[in-house]
């Protein structure tokens, strides 16, 4: 971002893969990034950290008030509850907390960019009409990206501030310690695999293996991120973001498994959420002969997540044109950058080779 005066992001679920993906981005694109976690770390180098609970309003202002300079909020936290309805109240209030609390403190305050995803589309319901657009009528409420959305159209009334709400598919990435990780959960479970001398079967369903899908690496929606804080098209308005080409786990499954030294085999569906908590053992084996971290593996992956994931069975596509006339153009492999994912879990020793 071209500049005389260098900007100053605060970043918001910066631990996240799609957080830490933005503050990469951020700081190779030489912007000050503040990361506002309950730790107060910076999560990524060449970061600083601001120690807050996003869910206090009163300690988001207090926290945010000596930080006068910051010029964009880059928001990606989540707050996950038991059941739809009980995610609304904790991510519509962290959002409102973070911009009412930056607004406040910084006079020269000129974009929120949000982070929601194709939940936005009613994916979680079942079969849409495919490919998603951002002019779509919206589903059935309860939604908290609805109510994200809706929250930063009000509050923008009269500010001096625009928002972008940027909306991926699936989405892969780097992070540890992040349970809703689809990149982990497939290296965990091919790893004892592996070691049981099997071969990669593609646990979900076979609807799913064949499904038309998208995913939206931590990369590229750091670098859409970065377009949206300085584009002049890109204000008060929803833009779809994914990698560029659709994928089907048809084609991707025997990638994966050729790249962890594997054959891969056809689908059989298997409940992650029961079997794998029990493979703890195996995993131990293979960690202590491989010097790997130590992991409880019932509780680094979500794996109802995974299992989740993995039976999808309808196409979700969305169409990217409009962000692309906008002038966004970037477009990364999304088989490619899958498998370099798990080669940065390989070199940090969470997984192994």
């Amino acid at each position: 971002m071209s500049s005389s005066k260098q900007p100053v992001a605060l970043v918001a679920g910066a631990s996240g893969i799609v957080g830490t993906g933005i503050a990469q981005r951020l700081v190779a694109d030489g912007w000050r990034v503040l990361c506002a976690s309950r730790s107060g770390g910076g999560c990524v180098p060449g970061t600083e950290g601001i120690a807050v609970d996003l869910m206090d309003p009163q300690a988001c202002r207090q926290a945010l008030l000596p930080y006068e300079d910051i010029s964009h909020v880059f928001y990606a936290a989540y707050q996950q509850a038991q059941s739809r309805a009980a995610e609304v109240a904790p991510n519509l209030g962290m959002l409102r907390n973070v911009v009412e609390a930056a607004s406040a403190a910084a006079p020269g305050l000129r974009k929120i960019v949000l982070v929601t995803g194709a939940k936005f589309y009613g994916i979680q319901w079942g079969a849409v009409s495919t490919p998603c657009r951002e002019s779509d009528a919206r589903q059935l409420p309860p939604n908290f990206y609805y109510d994200q959305q809706d929250f930063l159209c009000q509050a923008q009334r009269g500010q001096a501030w625009s928002w972008v709400n940027l909306i991926p598919p699936f989405v892969s990435g780097f992070a540890v310690g992040n349970p809703m990780n689809l990149v982990l959960g497939i290296g965990i479970y091919a790893a004892v695999c592996k070691e049981l001398g099997l071969p990669l079967r593609f646990p979900g369903s076979t609807g799913a293996y064949d499904a038309l899908h998208q995913i939206a690496d931590a990369q590229q929606i750091g670098a859409a991120a970065s377009w949206a804080a300085s584009a002049e098209a890109a204000a008060n308005q929803a833009f779809n973001v994914a990698n560029g080409d659709a994928a089907r786990w048809r084609n991707t499954w025997p990638v994966i498994a050729a790249s962890l030294g594997m054959e891969a085999a056809q689908p059989k569906t298997m409940p992650l959420a029961d079997v794998m908590p029990d493979q703890q053992a195996v995993w131990n084996r293979v960690a202590q002969r491989q010097g790997l971290r130590g992991i409880d593996i019932a509780k680094i992956v979500d794996w109802a997540w995974v299992d989740y994931m993995l039976r999808m069975s309808h196409d979700v596509v969305l169409e990217t044109g409009k962000i692309r006339r906008a002038g966004f153009h970037a477009c990364i492999e999304t088989d490619r950058v899958f498998v370099q994912r798990l080669r940065e879990l390989q070199e940090h020793k969470v997984i192994p080779r």
